[in-house]
């Protein structure tokens, strides 16, 4: 088993990269209001503590001045906030000054929020027995030592440490109950029943725009569905008037929340979201973690059901009623009801509440339902096609171990059935439907590794199942007794959806695996914040580690209500980095030991191995085509093995551009200028082409030429499916880099992530003492398309100076 692990991990960027020789400056310390200015020099001295990114015991100031110095600046530069509260639970509106709701009693803290509970004094009472070794995660805690929820509400807490996934989960419930109960007693008293008013029994609460399905929905659904989009066709009903899917369960069933949940108990219906639909399938074949979604688990005549999900990263409570829609012959529309059981209708109406519709819930990411359902983090093994830029070096061996590795671990996968290169009758040939969710319920490999097998299920039932090697009439299974008797033991039916498959076939048919790592004895850590909280600045995090920790950690970009379908042009990427004070006050990136793919997705994803220290965690929006966008909050989720530490910190929006440099250096390929004589090789200019983690090209050229200036000429000859970074350029952008300066020419990224990109590009340059463009039509400019090189510039393209650099 800890082969397997090591084969899985072994793509990981778990290791820190050796610290590169050129520095540049980031995170210069800003103090504009005269009450910072009087505090710089002690928040310096705290700071380059911090940034020496060493472990954290190693302190040659005592404990008790930290402490000291940590409550002052918690005291002077916490912003204050005063307006009225919105209870995340019952959506009551709350007086300034209340900690509780007025409505429902739950508190107004995060739970993230490190309050000094009696765990924590009891800590806190060990810790002053060894004073001298207390790390800085410990001595934030004691700068809330003598402070109480109030001042905890006021302030603006900058601080987040995780927690038990367990005891999060356990913390929700309890506030949910609490509500629950009091509703109910309400409803009884009254002899009535609940109806959302939220969340009506209407057409707005089925369509995006309320009244039918939209032009671009219904292509997602197949031809016999769209009978749905008329109104005529949807009504409302409680469970106690809906016809069972099977007339035989009418009278053989009461109608339950749970009945032995099984994956078949789960089929979609005319709805097209087999994505969510898939992962409540897989999520049902461990039914422990099943029932945890659904906070109420009993049926009740009032009709209240709470429903836990964690949409865009953020955990939710969801309440819904219990009336459903139906079709004309008053059975379910949607996800259907198998054995009279609730929880799959239930379950969609909640996540079709949290995103505005039923509508708006159509389409999507396995990875995206599993991470609803669950919180988990997720990853997505790619298994080829055109997808994968690096489909010619894909080890299929390497994802057989990993699947291995997954399954041992009880991790959740779905598999989504598509390959450009084959065409839509050769699927259904085969048995199978193109661009859909399957659930990945085990695999195997005979006992003389002659065979590896997939178990999948389609969540639609025993439409389009494999017919192929290994499909339920296959004669290899009489041929392998032994694989028959180990695999078929169960009695199935074919309406159950459920088929083996071979692994070459799979690979074949099958674009990529998403995989849920679910580990309930992890701690996790959510913040929600805006990627620019300030003019000029992003949000960033230290992230404190006080022992080796395995995480993972996720970045959420949030999506509007009635947006989820709609396809963004912004991508995301979340880094992890190592930060080196210099001797002049400023800092620098030395190194970057997680970093996620650059990706067009609605949230990224990574994972790796920290050593004790203190990191810096950077979020990052890009939106290439400077489009407006609807929101530019994000969540961040971190999920470890030990308990971290967050901290909020703001820094400088130009971190970006030198993030993107560093990553040029460390995961760029230089690219040498063919026909060099000896001089040009050794003319001090290195250019850098990065795909790696980036799902296009990034182009770095540095000049070390220490007298003359680098004038380049980049030309893109072939661009499909691509975004070009620097805008009205003609596909010719021309640039002045000066001696002793690195520069960025060009971002490209692929404009639509479904399919594949191609981008065609030649430069050439050289060296001139001339500081500006040699061609009259530009009026002596450094830049073509021009580049805001003002002091406060955020400009990714602008020139970057190299700092204390010898010639090599």
């Amino acid at each position: 088993m800890e082969q397997l692990k090591a084969i899985f991990f072994s793509t990981k960027r778990s290791q820190s990269v050796h610290l590169y020789r050129e520095d540049f400056p980031i995170l210069t310390q800003h103090h504009n209001e005269k009450s910072k200015r009087d505090l710089s020099h002690t928040k310096q001295r705290d700071k380059e503590e911090i940034m020496k990114v060493t472990y954290p015991y190693n302190r040659s100031r005592s404990s008790n001045e930290f402490r000291s110095n940590e409550k002052e600046n918690i005291s002077r530069n916490s912003s204050v906030i005063r307006r009225p509260w919105l209870c995340q639970l019952c959506q009551t509106l709350n007086q300034i000054d209340f900690q509780l709701c007025s409505q429902c009693g739950s508190s107004r803290i995060n739970v993230y929020i490190p309050i000094m509970n009696h765990i924590d004094r009891t800590n806190i009472q060990n810790h002053h027995q060894n004073d001298s070794l207390i790390p800085h995660s410990d001595w934030v805690k004691y700068g809330y030592e003598n402070w109480n929820d109030e001042n905890l509400v006021e302030q603006e807490n900058i601080f987040r440490r995780s927690v038990l996934i367990t005891h999060k989960r356990k913390a929700d419930e309890h506030m949910v109950l609490k509500h629950f109960e009091k509703l109910r007693n309400t409803l009884t008293l009254s002899h009535s029943r609940f109806k959302d008013e939220i969340f009506p029994a209407s057409l707005e609460s089925l369509y995006i725009n309320g009244n039918s399905l939209s032009s671009s929905t219904l292509a997602f659904l197949p031809t016999q569905q769209t009978n749905l989009s008329h109104n005529n066709y949807i009504q409302w009903l409680r469970p106690d008037q809906i016809n069972p899917p099977e007339s035989s369960e009418n009278n053989k069933y009461q109608w339950t929340v749970f009945r032995n949940p099984k994956p078949n108990d789960v089929l979609q219906g005319a709805l097209g979201d087999c994505w969510f639909i898939t992962a409540l399938s897989v999520l049902a074949e461990q039914p422990e973690n099943l029932m945890r979604v659904l906070v109420t688990k009993e049926y009740n005549h009032q009709g209240i059901y709470y429903v836990r999900l964690c949409k865009d990263g953020e955990w939710t409570q969801v309440i819904v009623d219990d009336r459903l829609p139906c079709t004309s012959n008053k059975r379910l529309a949607y996800s259907q009801a198998r054995r009279k059981q609730l929880w799959v209708p239930l379950i969609e109406k909640a996540l079709a509440k949290l995103n505005g519709s039923y509508e708006a819930i159509i389409a999507g990411r396995c990875c995206e339902g599993l991470s609803t359902v669950t919180g988990s983090p997720c990853e997505t093994l790619i298994l080829g096609r055109t997808n994968n830029p690096d489909d010619k070096n894909v080890d299929y061996n390497l994802l057989w171990m990993k699947l291995l590795y997954a399954r041992s671990q009880r991790f959740f996968m779905c598999a989504m059935c598509s390959n450009n290169r084959i065409n839509k009758q050769e699927f259904e040939n085969n048995g199978l439907l193109n661009i859909h969710a399957y659930s990945l319920q085990d695999i195997k490999q005979s006992n003389d590794g002659k065979y590896r097998l997939v178990k999948l299920r389609n969540p639609w039932g025993g439409t389009y199942r494999w017919i192929g090697d290994w499909s339920d009439d296959s004669p290899l299974w009489i041929q392998n007794p032994d694989l028959r008797r180990e695999l078929l033991k169960e009695k199935r039916s074919k309406r159950d959806g459920v088929f083996w498959m071979p692994f070459e076939s799979f690979v074949k048919y099958f674009e990529c695996v998403d995989i849920c790592k679910i580990r309930p004895d992890w701690y996790e850590v959510r913040d929600s914040a805006n990627f620019y909280p300030e003019q000029g600045t992003i949000q960033a995090y230290y992230l404190i580690i006080q022992t080796v920790t395995e995480l993972d950690i996720t970045l959420h970009r949030k999506i509007s209500k009635n947006l989820r379908i709609q396809r963004s042009d912004v991508s995301l990427c979340v880094a992890i980095v190592n930060v080196e004070q210099k001797s002049c006050g400023n800092y620098r990136i030395s190194s970057i030991p997680i970093i996620s793919q650059h990706g067009q997705h609605k949230f990224v994803s990574t994972d790796g191995c920290l050593q004790p220290g203190i990191y810096l965690v950077l979020p990052f929006l890009f939106n290439p085509v400077n489009k407006h966008v609807d929101n530019t909050e994000f969540n961040i989720a971190v999920h470890s093995c030990h308990s971290i530490d967050l901290e909020r910190i703001k820094v400088p929006f130009r971190i970006e551009r030198e993030f993107l440099i560093k990553l040029c250096i460390i995961y760029g390929e230089q690219v040498i200028k063919e026909n060099k004589n000896e001089n040009e090789l050794n003319d001090g200019v290195k250019i850098y082409e990065l795909k790696k983690y980036w799902d296009g090209l990034i182009l770095l050229v540095e000049n070390r030429n220490l007298n003359k200036s680098v004038h380049f000429h980049f030309r893109c000859t072939l661009s499909q499916n691509a975004f070009m970074s620097r805008k009205d350029s003609h596909h010719q952008l021309f640039d002045v880099i000066p001696s002793m300066h690195r520069q960025i020419i060009v971002t490209i990224s692929r404009k639509n992530s479904l399919h594949s990109f191609t981008i065609g590009h030649d430069f050439q340059y050289n060296l001139s003492s001339q500081n500006f463009i040699k061609n009259s039509r530009f009026n002596k400019q450094k830049h073509w398309p021009n580049i805001d090189e003002s002091t406060c510039s955020q400009d990714i393209h602008l020139p970057q100076c190299i700092y204390n650099v010898k010639q090599q």
